[in-house]
């Protein structure tokens, strides 16, 4: 049953990935312009709840893969792969960047703040790609079971 869940929750994780890199590229690009007459106020309320859907994923994806959630941090500590490191802390502080950017957006529109978000983003982003990149034979295993 673990691997039922396993398989819709990586599915989805894979299908919201490019959607919350290509918004925020495109928020990148527009530094708080308009884009063809979509407002930018509509464009980032986008990338905020894709990227909320995309974190609520991952922390099922990290339940199901570490058996729950109690003894994570002992397994993140004890864990020996730099990658899996790195991924784990670029994502949470893009977190922590989302969490503090948005409160000043929704108070004073655009800030540069939002940049060093953004950065921090491609480089949780770049982290994430090798990470699929890494455990891209899982998917190949699971189909070939499936079918």
């Amino acid at each position: 049953m673990k691997q039922k869940y396993l398989r819709i929750c990586n599915t989805s994780l894979l299908l919201v990935a490019p959607a919350v890199l290509a918004s925020g590229i495109l928020q990148e690009y527009l530094h708080g312009r308009p884009f063809h007459g979509i407002g930018n106020t509509f464009l980032t309320w986008l990338h905020i709840i894709v990227f909320s859907v995309m974190t609520v994923l991952v922390v099922w994806h990290v339940f199901l893969n570490w058996q729950g959630m109690n003894k994570w941090y002992r397994r993140f500590k004890t864990h020996r792969s730099p990658g899996l490191k790195s991924t784990v802390i670029t994502f949470l502080l893009t977190i922590v960047s989302g969490m503090t950017v948005v409160p000043l957006w929704l108070h004073d529109g655009h800030i540069g703040l939002g940049e060093w978000h953004g950065k921090i983003g491609f480089v949780s982003s770049f982290c994430i790609i090798l990470h699929i990149i890494r455990h891209r034979r899982w998917y190949f295993i699971k189909r070939r079971k499936l079918s």
